[in-house]
């Protein structure tokens, strides 16, 4: 059975979170934010703002998303470069209502994939091998199932206990090395 890999949407291949600030600062503006101010995973408590308010504006991110930029150049070719090591699914706990607009964003960045999973509330539940991720709440619950989760470095997640499961990465590039060297040592796409 190939390798399965879970590479997460949000804050991985997309800039999802640069563009919710832009909408945030423009629908809003109070306060006004930043990435880097976004210290912790359910930041939007720290606003006042309800659950339901935070994700309209993931709605307006999604249902908009031509604005919506790669966190990387050439991403369509890396993630291309993954598929070295198996099989790669985008996974993401993203609403499955935003599935069109998800194709649309990852078809016009070339970005393949096998399968999407959209709105999956648990990745630790996944029977996925490797997980590229940046939630810090994922990341200790995969680890805690002693399978390796390459955490893309966010404000939001730097606070995340070491563990040897846990390996943090600054892009894919960095992700596709650190699979070569440490987690399948030899192979190298």
């Amino acid at each position: 059975m190939p390798v399965r890999i879970a590479l997460d949407l949000d804050g991985v291949l997309s800039d999802s979170m640069g563009r919710w600030v832009e909408v945030w600062n423009s629908r809003y503006g109070h306060p006004r934010l930043s990435v880097e101010d976004i210290r912790e995973w359910d930041f939007w408590r720290g606003l006042g703002i309800t659950l339901e308010t935070f994700n309209e504006v993931f709605d307006e991110v999604w249902r908009e998303w031509v604005y919506l930029r790669p966190l990387e150049e050439n991403i369509g070719e890396k993630v291309a470069r993954l598929a070295y090591f198996g099989r790669v699914d985008i996974v993401s706990g993203r609403s499955t209502r935003h599935l069109p607009y998800v194709k649309s964003w990852l078809s016009h960045h070339k970005i393949r994939y096998d399968t999407i999973f959209l709105g999956v509330s648990s990745k630790s539940r996944l029977t996925h091998d490797i997980f590229i991720d940046d939630s810090p709440v994922e990341a200790v619950r995969i680890a805690e199932t002693a399978r390796y989760v390459l955490l893309r470095d966010q404000p939001w997640n730097r606070n995340v206990p070491k563990s040897k499961f846990i390996i943090r990465v600054r892009n894919l590039e960095e992700a596709i090395k650190k699979l070569a060297e440490e987690v399948f040592p030899g192979t190298l796409p």
